[in-house]
């Protein structure tokens, strides 16, 4: 017969149980299709959000999310006092603060979906590339990658894939214009990611830094053939570890 995991006693101190992720939000009212690490039918178990007040995703993306570091260990602290063991955001380029994070915080802090480089270029021969998609490639530095583990030897081995000239994604995502439709959006990644295919060899695999993209993820892998991490394969890995 099989052992329920279930703890026959349980303690009193929470005010919800059976949550192991929170995700810390930026301040915006961006559209979030399924897929998209702010919508809660993205992920097979359940997870609990919170705000960063004044994280304004320009903010986070085009000034390395400055002076917004007491307002995410301040979320990711509540997270915690609400049961969570492992946490998350929903922007990649809060990287540039994991160390902080993570030492001012109880628990599991994966601030970004770049976490998974060091691991994914073990994956691969000495010469494969690692295509790093984001919302903005001018403004995503050496200090974000330093800050995840990502050194210099490692970096000379990314072809930065940005997003920030599309005419629809950049502008409803990060500058907060206007409805999202996916459709466009998808065609906009879809096109950036093949002509960087197109003009540099090696890459064979892609990690997508905004954590808008997931929901593109499988048209990637369908129309690429390469393998794709994001902030989803990050996150449903470290539930994987953390549930009891």
């Amino acid at each position: 017969m099989e052992r329920s995991s279930e703890p026959t006693v349980v303690k009193r101190g929470q005010a919800f149980y059976g949550v192991d992720v929170g995700v810390i939000l930026m301040d915006s009212d961006a559209p979030r299709a399924v897929g998209d690490v702010g919508n809660a039918r993205t992920f097979p178990f359940p997870v609990a959000y919170t705000t960063a007040d004044g994280a304004y995703a320009e903010q986070v993306v085009e000034h390395d999310a400055d002076g917004l570091l007491d307002q995410f260990l301040s979320s990711g602290k509540e997270l915690v006092s609400r049961g969570v063991r492992a946490i998350g955001t929903s922007c990649g380029f809060v990287a540039i603060h994991q160390q902080e994070i993570a030492a001012g915080v109880n628990g599991l802090v994966a601030t970004s979906s770049l976490l998974q480089i060091p691991l994914v270029l073990q994956l691969l021969g000495p010469d494969g590339r690692v295509g790093v998609v984001t919302a903005n490639a001018a403004t995503l530095s050496p200090r974000h990658f330093a800050a995840v583990g990502v050194d210099e030897a490692a970096r000379r081995r990314l072809t930065l894939i940005g997003l920030e000239h599309t005419e629809h994604f950049y502008q409803v995502m990060v500058a907060g214009r206007g409805a999202l439709d996916t459709e466009r959006a998808e065609a906009e990644v879809l096109a950036a990611v093949h002509d960087a295919l197109a003009t540099t060899s090696g890459i064979k695999a892609l990690v997508l830094e905004c954590t808008n993209l997931p929901p593109y993820a499988d048209a990637i892998r369908r129309t690429t053939g390469l393998p794709v991490w994001d902030v989803t394969t990050m996150l449903s890995w470290i539930q994987s570890a953390v549930r009891p």
